[in-house]
């Protein structure tokens, strides 16, 4: 990850120190008149890395290091800044940016402990976004939180928060919403599709039937041929 080659560490003098200029916190430095790495500024300073400083191959080496260490934590909060992510998404996207198991490791282990990454929070949060803003079910959050690589544990704690009746108040506006119209015109057809519609959002089967008992039907046929839920 780190921009250098081996014939890059080769002890010496720092004979210049340079501010990037698209990078305003990447400082470009040059032992022996040759450029050598770059470092952030927060390795710079901690490694007092000024014009003069002798330098050599181990402390060198010791400096790549904390280099590859800073930016790997900087390209995770950078991740988290957009969205909150499970800790195995986050390792995920680590190892694809071309991380060692040590660095990636080193550095979910930092965010955990300074709070950023909480697969318990993350769960019960997604959990209220995904059934409030975009109407999914249980099932469907509980597929997803697996996928995320979510314990078991946290899983189990976020569903358990979520509450039947309001579950079934989403479903229900959901359904009119989308097939209030087609209820008015043939309520079979529609009761029909809602079920499916609902079961395919991951509502489980009693809110699925609840749902279902509230809508219009439509005389003798209707309950001969009431659409097939699937029960949890």
């Amino acid at each position: 990850m780190t921009d250098h080659t081996d014939e890059c560490l080769a002890p010496g003098v720092i004979t210049k120190v340079e501010q990037q200029r698209r990078s305003r916190q990447r400082y470009n430095l040059f032992i022996d008149e040759k450029f050598a790495f770059s470092v952030h500024e927060d390795v710079l300073v901690k490694h007092r890395l000024l014009k003069g400083e002798v330098v050599d191959a181990s402390r060198l080496q010791h400096i790549l290091y904390e280099e590859e260490v800073h930016k790997a934590y900087l390209d995770a909060i950078r991740l988290l800044s957009s969205r909150l992510r499970s800790e195995h998404e986050l390792l995920t996207r680590l190892k694809q940016k071309g991380y060692s198991p040590e660095i990636y490791q080193l550095t979910v282990e930092r965010l955990r402990k300074e709070g950023y990454l909480n697969d318990s929070l993350f769960a019960e949060q997604l959990t209220k976004q995904r059934l409030e803003s975009q109407k999914k079910g249980r099932r469907w959050i509980k597929q997803e939180l697996q996928q995320k690589g979510i314990d078991k544990v946290h899983i189990t704690e976020a569903l358990e928060q979520v509450d039947e009746e309001t579950e079934y108040r989403i479903a229900y506006q959901l359904t009119m919403k989308r097939y209030g119209a087609e209820l008015e015109k043939d309520a079979l057809k529609a009761r029909r599709k809602i079920a499916g519609f609902l079961q395919r959002r991951g509502y489980p089967g009693a809110v699925v039937s609840k749902v279902l008992n509230r809508l219009p039907v439509q005389g003798q046929e209707e309950e001969r041929n009431e659409p097939d839920i699937d029960e949890d």
